[in-house]
């Protein structure tokens, strides 16, 4: 028994060893589990950490990034910038005398012509629109122009190359060293502001342009002006400053004027395609007295001159008479006082009346300047307008919108109506005169819509005899 019990002893000391051995060896391992864990979770934190970290730098770099651009976009464009449309590397030129920026003319919003843009391989541009994105700062009355500024327009390749539409961008601003810009904490670009309608402010050349599908001007071979003169911005100069001097100051005045010297003349010339022989009472001196001889015995049934009864000597007769009551009455003064300017100033009295407006009466010599001085040009046809065309003053007639009235009263007739009336149709929406016109709302019709009706026209015998035909041209 005593065996027995030192057995038992033994064995149970044995199988306590053992408890004891498999706690410690199960406590180890869950000690060492916990420091596995601890370290995974120190390193996942770490890791958390790092990509945290990594992501605050990146977006810290986008911002920084961002206001770099950002800062970059306000530098002043100036002459020399490196300029692209779409894969097309090229030049910018400032071609107006302006203020320097290290001492480099600078970029404003006037310079959108052609010969600004100097490509490397060839590529030219052939239509431009507005520059967008410039600057707030005025710089000779103009806006300047920011690296950010871009210009929509069109070019092509030479030859047969397709046009290509797209947009003029400054890949950099030309500067060097310490760049300068607008500091304009805000947006470069002014507050958009209701657009002031033409009643406020005179054309640029890029509307002029609009208005007649930048046509080339004066290209017919008899127009005598300089090649100076025959440019859209010597032309908008003298425009604008006729219409002033004539009280062409309102849009719907500038329109129908606009409309009615495209009509007159293609803007092709400046002076009447014919000689002008048929002013002159020399040319039809014999048929006059042929047909005189004609009514002076008209009451007489043996009338020997009846042969002398024709529509063509009635007409010789009636000229004659016409030009000597417009005192053409030396030979020659036909060709010399044929019709010039863009609204065909004629006959003798008509240039003295005008020379001696704006007190210039001894140019009566020299008629030609009508025609081979824009300005002169341009100033004859707004003083026609206002004061020598069928109806007097046409502005009275343009505040009403009245196209068949106008017609008449510059032309006499209806040669090219239907064009006159597109005219002023197309030249009224593109200056959005009834969205943006201070004065639309005194206007008692709708505007460019055309009718015999509504027409003061009507209300003259010349009219109420014409009735059918210009009902033709009614507006439905």
């Amino acid at each position: 028994m005593g065996w027995l019990s030192s057995n038992n002893k033994r064995s149970f000391a044995d199988k306590l060893m053992k408890d004891i051995r498999a706690r410690e060896e199960k406590e180890n391992q869950a000690q060492a589990d916990n420091i596995s864990s601890k370290e995974q979770s120190d390193q996942a934190m770490y890791e958390s950490a790092r990509s945290q970290n990594s992501q605050k730098m990146q977006q810290t770099r986008e911002e920084r990034k961002k206001e770099d651009d950002k800062q970059e976009g306000q530098l002043l464009a100036i002459d020399g910038a490196k300029i692209k449309f779409n894969s097309h590397m090229g030049t910018f030129r400032v071609l107006n005398d302006v203020p320097t920026t290290q001492d480099k003319l600078t970029g404003t919003i006037v310079e959108k012509q052609i010969p600004n843009f100097i490509f490397n391989n060839g590529f030219q541009m052939l239509s431009l629109t507005k520059w967008q994105d410039f600057g707030t700062v005025n710089m000779q009355d103009n806006f300047v122009l920011l690296k950010k500024s871009i210009l929509p327009g069109t070019g092509k390749m030479p030859g047969n190359a397709p046009t290509e539409s797209g947009k003029i961008e400054f890949v950099d601003s030309g500067q060097i060293h310490a760049p300068e810009n607008l500091n304009t904490f805000g947006a470069p670009v002014p507050e958009k502001e209701k657009e002031k309608c033409f009643c406020e402010k005179e054309f640029t050349k890029e509307d002029i342009m609009s208005f007649y599908n930048s046509k080339k001007l004066f290209t017919a071979k008899n127009c005598p002006l300089p090649d100076e003169m025959k440019t859209y911005q010597a032309f908008t100069d003298a425009l604008n400053k006729a219409m002033k001097d004539y009280d062409i100051n309102t849009c719907l005045r500038k329109a129908h004027f606009l409309a009615q010297i495209e009509a007159e003349t293609g803007l092709a010339t400046t002076i009447e395609y014919a000689d002008g022989w048929d002013y002159d009472h020399t040319t039809h001196i014999d048929a006059h007295n042929k047909y005189k001889l004609y009514l002076d015995n008209k009451k007489r049934k043996d009338n020997p001159y009846l042969n002398y009864n024709t529509i063509q000597l009635k007409r010789s007769y009636n000229r004659y008479k016409e030009c000597i009551s417009h005192q053409n009455n030396t030979k020659g003064d036909g060709p010399k006082y044929k019709g010039r300017g863009l609204l065909q100033l004629t006959w003798k009295d008509t240039y003295i009346y005008y020379f001696d407006y704006i007190k210039q009466p001894n140019y009566i010599d020299s008629p030609n300047i009508v025609a081979e001085d824009i300005n002169y040009t341009c100033s004859a046809s707004a003083w026609y307008w206002k004061f020598h065309s069928a109806w007097k003053d046409l502005n009275i007639a343009a505040d009403r919108d009245d196209i068949y009235y106008i017609n008449i009263g510059v032309n006499g007739g209806f040669n090219h109506f239907d064009v006159r009336i597109k005219n002023v149709k197309k030249i009224l929406e593109t200056m959005k005169v009834k969205e943006d016109c201070i004065n639309i709302d005194k206007l008692e019709k709708e505007l460019g819509k055309y009718k015999y009706s509504t027409s003061k026209i009507k209300d003259y015998s010349y009219g109420k005899k014409q009735k059918a035909k210009f009902e033709k041209y009614d507006d439905k």
